[in-house]
Order: C-alpha cells, then structure tokens, then sequence
C-alpha cells in the first residue's frame, strides 16, 4: 500500500471507523459496568483496554512475523518495530490521559480514586521496569519463549488478579445498587454485549488497515521505518484508545478512563510475550537498543508520575504534586526528541 492515492483514503476512512467504534466501546463499556456489576475500573481494564490494544497485538505480531493468510503485511521482521511500538504506545497513553485530564479536571480524573486504581497503575509500572530490566541482560532463551516474556506474562496475570481483588468490595456495593434493575437485565445484557464485541472486532480490523495504511504513507513520503515512521504506526494504534479515554471523560466515567489508559500500557507490555512466540530470532526483549531504553524508560516514568498524582489527592505530604499533571506532556516531547537522537534511522 505504498501509493498516496490509495493510502490516504484508506488511512482517513480507517481512522473514521476507529473513532466511531472507540466511542460505542465506552459506551458499551459504561453499560456492562452497570449490568454486571463490575464497577467502570475493572471493566475498562480487562474489557476495553485489550479492545482497544488490539492494534497494537496485530502490529507486533506482524512485525516480528508476517503472517501468510493476512491480505497485506509487511514484509520483512522488525523486531525493534514491535518494541519501539509497545513502548511508544505506552508513552502516549499518558501523554492522552494527561491532556484530557488538564482538559477534564485534574481532580476529577485523578482525585479519589480507589484502591483497585492505584494497584493497576503499579502493576502496568512494575510491568514496564521488567521489560526493562530483562532487556537490559539481553534476557535468555526458554524453549519457544524466554525468561523475561515468562516472568512479564506470569506478572499481568498475578497483577489483575491483584486489581481485581482489590476492587471487590465496590463491586459489591455497585452490584447491590444495580439490584433494582435486575428484571430487564438478560435482554439488556444481550443487546450491550452484542454491541461490545461488534464495536471490538470494527476497532480490530480497522485499526490493522490504519496501521498499515499509515505504513504506506509512510513509505511513500520517504520516511519509511524511521523514527517519525514508526511514530506515527504508534500514534495510529493507540487512537482507540484516545477516542474511548475523550468519550469516557464526556461521559463523566473516569474510572472507565484510567482502567482502559493504564489496563493498556500493561496489556501492551503482555503483548511481548506474545509477540515473542512468534519471532524466531531469540529472545524479543534481546533486541532493544538504546533509543528503546529511552522509550522504555521515559513510559514507566509517566505511568509512575500517574501514581505520584492520584496519591497527590490523598496524602496532605504530596497534595502539591498534582501539578505533575501539566508537566506530563512536555516530558512526553522531551522523551521523543531523545528516542530520535539514538534512533539508528
């Protein structure tokens, strides 16, 4: 897809679909909270967050493999592609979330969040420090996988089980108010599921053909797998969830907002192992380079500055540090312009 002439449409028309689904998976989202109980947090981050990282999991998959029976791919491996891919992601997730918390209200957002919120965003921070540590030792090869993949996905399954428990007592007291509803519940609850995973599979196949488009474009204005290039597949793969964290933030359901940010930047670090099972040449995590560390470095610092935030609101020690919130977004350049001195391209 290296023409403009198909590539631009293909993009814009992509990038439609995108937005129009990201906005019916918060909605729907808002909806099963409701139905089952669950509460906005846990659903956003079990639920949409890997709705809305589907991209993203086809991207890697296809950059550290080419998979035969899609139409269109890329053509050659590009393991830093997938790397630099979950790192970016992750970087702007926060960059999003921080905007639209400066745009929202930062108390709103961040303010009184429960603690089933602040264990997801260190699990997603614990998460990013192993990705980096075990790149740092070059990791080691386990059969088909490696050590550090199996210690990241053994860690994102403990850290939702830890998020879930955590959050179990206002998903009782949620469920107790939803009692009254109880009679039109199996109708509704079909109707909003339905529309859920239909909203997930528009979000799954038009976000790979953005992804690909912007690819296209990529290539075709000469920037190919550059930095700018591999910025802008980040950007695109992470619009679902941009346009779920704005309509959840419309919505006045911030706990939807902060599960589907940070449930993402931990599904898009899970995404490594995965990817890794499908790329021949070792280890993934082996192949980070110094504009990746960069990357890796600068998302974990974000999504610990999101932590440093929310405790803003609760400890009188460190209620002055939400103004981190304003500070989020030009770190966020400060870290692209340094990924862009050590990227080799």
């Amino acid at each position: 897809m290296d023409s403009l002439t198909v590539a631009v449409p293909v993009f814009l028309a992509s990038a439609v679909l995108v937005v129009l689904a990201g906005v019916a998976l918060a909605r729907y989202g808002d909806q099963i909270a409701d139905i089952t109980g669950w509460g906005t947090l846990w659903v956003g981050t079990i639920l949409v967050s890997i709705a809305t990282s589907l991209p993203e999991l086809v991207t890697n998959i296809t950059a550290v493999r080419p998979l035969d029976f899609l139409p269109v791919k890329l053509e050659n491996p590009a393991p830093g592609l997938a790397l630099g891919n979950v790192f970016g992601a992750d970087m702007i997730n926060i960059f999003a979330i921080s905007l639209v918390a400066i745009v929202f209200g930062i108390r709103n957002l961040f303010g009184n969040q429960p603690k089933d919120t602040q264990t997801l965003v260190v699990v997603a921070v614990v998460l990013g420090i192993i990705a980096f540590v075990f790149g740092a030792l070059r990791d080691w090869a386990l059969g088909p996988t490696s050590v550090g993949a199996v210690v990241i996905a053994v860690g994102y399954v403990v850290g939702m089980k830890l998020v879930y428990n955590a959050g179990s007592e206002g998903r009782a007291a949620a469920a107790e108010e939803g009692n009254g509803d109880a009679g039109e519940q199996p109708a509704s609850a079909s109707r909003v599921w339905t529309g859920f995973f239909a909203a997930a599979a528009v979000v799954l196949v038009a976000a790979y053909f953005l992804a690909l488009s912007a690819d296209g474009i990529a290539e075709a204005t000469g920037l190919g797998r550059s930095f700018i290039g591999v910025l802008l597949v980040s950007i695109v793969t992470t619009l679902p969830e941009a346009s779920v964290t704005v309509t959840a933030a419309m919505r006045r359901s911030y706990g939807l907002v902060l599960g589907n940010i940070y449930g993402s930047c931990a599904f898009n670090l899970f995404i490594i192992p995965i990817a890794g099972l499908f790329f021949v040449g070792g280890p993934l995590l082996a192949e980070m380079e110094s504009a990746h560390f960069v990357a890796a470095g600068a998302a974990v610092g974000l999504m610990t500055c999101g932590f440093i935030i929310i405790r803003s609101f609760q400890t009188a020690m460190l209620s002055w540090l939400w103004r981190l919130t304003y500070a989020l977004p030009p770190a966020y350049i400060v870290a692209l312009f340094f990924v862009f001195q050590l990227s080799g391209d």
